[in-house]
């Protein structure tokens, strides 16, 4: 499978930010994926949750410019093939990945 770089851009999300990292970890720890702090004003919570992770994730920080603009950060960020954007409140399907990449490589 070529390598996949999951996006999720976050802006104050000390709520779910951990619970959307854990999912990604148990139904795609073979990806990358990385978390875009787009200037979060919760008195460093959200990046201290990603930075929790150690190696395990890529942490990005930027000014506040709303969720295309980090998105756009974490693409530009990126070493795969391909992308996927999970929002900070969102969870993926087991099989989400899965059955995207087959629609895409056939």
């Amino acid at each position: 499978m070529n390598r996949l770089l999951i996006v999720i851009p976050a802006y104050n999300e000390e709520e779910s930010i951990e619970e959307v990292v854990n999912n990604i970890k148990e139904n795609y720890s073979q990806f990358d994926y990385v978390i875009v702090n787009d200037g979060s004003k919760d008195d460093g919570k959200t990046e201290a949750i990603a930075l929790s992770y150690g190696d395990k994730i890529r942490y990005l920080k930027k000014e506040n410019g709303g969720v295309a603009s980090a998105l756009n950060m974490g693409i530009r960020n990126m070493k795969g093939e391909y992308f996927s954007w999970l929002s900070h409140d969102d969870l993926y399907y087991p099989e989400k990945i899965e059955k995207e990449m087959q629609a895409v490589q056939s």
